[in-house]
């Protein structure tokens, strides 16, 4: 009996100078430079307001934060990186949503999109619209919608690729509405956009790579496919505003392995969000034509888990990526 009662002291005792060194390593972080990983090549606008921001935190925190590219799979490699690193904060990753709630159910990834990750923070968003040239017929969503209703097949449409989110949302319109148009991916939003200026689509369902065009004169926008109006152009009306319930909000902030101490969490949390604040790098956001965001750890994980469920419930109804026959 007293065997058994000294063996169950030391397992207690065990566990408590494990949860007491855990808890002091936890309020010594950070100790050492932290490795950022980016998923994309650098010098895209990503990779730039990614620096930045990681400049603004390494001051606030003082240990270097490394940025590290990690390109490949529309950030899906890295995003598996994330996954097995050690939960120690001294890895982490610019979180692009969109890897946790739509690129899992089109492709195979390395990780368990629901399991493997710590999401942290947002700090921004992609911005997406639907444009025509600027010649066509329709003024607005609704004269172009009211078209493609009455014109079955007679629409096409050009995208950066099948299962993107302005893909998704395109078909989203075409089911609401029964609508009958075609789809005609490109290798890019350049290409895309230049698609349409050509003539050989009539419309394009991209990011923001229109914008010169709309400015220009050469394409008109119809529709925001956010949350939030696109940046500049107070009166073109979101998907939501026209009554919509689908949106394409695909985010940008901080992920980190499962499993991060509490402790952690909370000082890159609050790092990273006080520097969204920093004044230059919200004039860089706006330069590079990335929509401010801030959402902290908790509303992050609500929209991440309602946006899976969203993207998720189309691609199966669609039949498309993994749930394809």
């Amino acid at each position: 009996m007293k065997k058994r009662s000294c063996f169950h002291l030391i397992v207690a005792a065990g566990l408590i100078l494990a949860v007491m060194t855990g808890n002091a390593f936890a309020a010594g972080y950070p100790e050492k430079p932290i490795n950022f990983y980016i998923g994309y090549s650098g010098g895209g606008s990503t990779d730039i307001a990614a620096r930045m921001l990681a400049s603004l935190v390494q001051a606030d925190l003082g240990v270097p934060v490394l940025c590290v590219n990690k390109p490949g799979a529309g950030s899906a490699l890295m995003h598996g990186l994330v996954a097995k690193a050690k939960p120690d904060g001294y890895t982490v990753g610019l979180l692009v949503t969109a890897a946790l709630t739509r690129i899992p159910y089109m492709n195979k990834v390395p990780y368990d999109p629901e399991n493997d990750f710590t999401p942290i923070m947002q700090f921004a968003a992609y911005q997406y619209g639907l444009c025509v040239k600027s010649d066509s017929p329709w003024k607005t969503f609704r004269e172009f919608i009211d078209y493609a209703k009455k014109n079955p097949g007679k629409v096409t449409f050009a995208t950066a690729g099948t299962g993107s989110g302005q893909h998704l949302a395109m078909e989203y319109l075409a089911k609401k509405e029964k609508i009958v148009w075609t789809h005609i991916p490109h290798a890019g939003g350049v290409p895309a956009v230049t698609a349409v200026i050509g003539g050989h689509v009539t419309a394009v369902a991209q990011t923001i790579e229109w914008k010169p065009y709309v400015d220009s004169g050469d394409l008109r926008l119809l529709a925001g496919f956010g949350d939030k109006k696109i940046a500049n152009y107070p009166k073109v009306p979101t998907l939501k505003d026209l009554g919509y319930d689908f949106s394409v909000n695909a985010g940008l902030g901080l992920v980190g392995p499962k499993g991060l101490p509490e402790e952690i969490v909370k000082k890159l949390e609050t790092s990273f969000l006080k520097a969204t604040q920093n004044a230059d790098f919200k004039k860089l956001l706006d330069r590079l034509d990335l929509l401010q965001v801030n959402r902290n750890r908790a509303d992050l994980e609500a929209f991440i888990k309602a946006d899976r469920q969203q993207k998720r419930d189309l691609i199966r109804e669609l039949k498309l990526g993994i749930y394809a026959k």
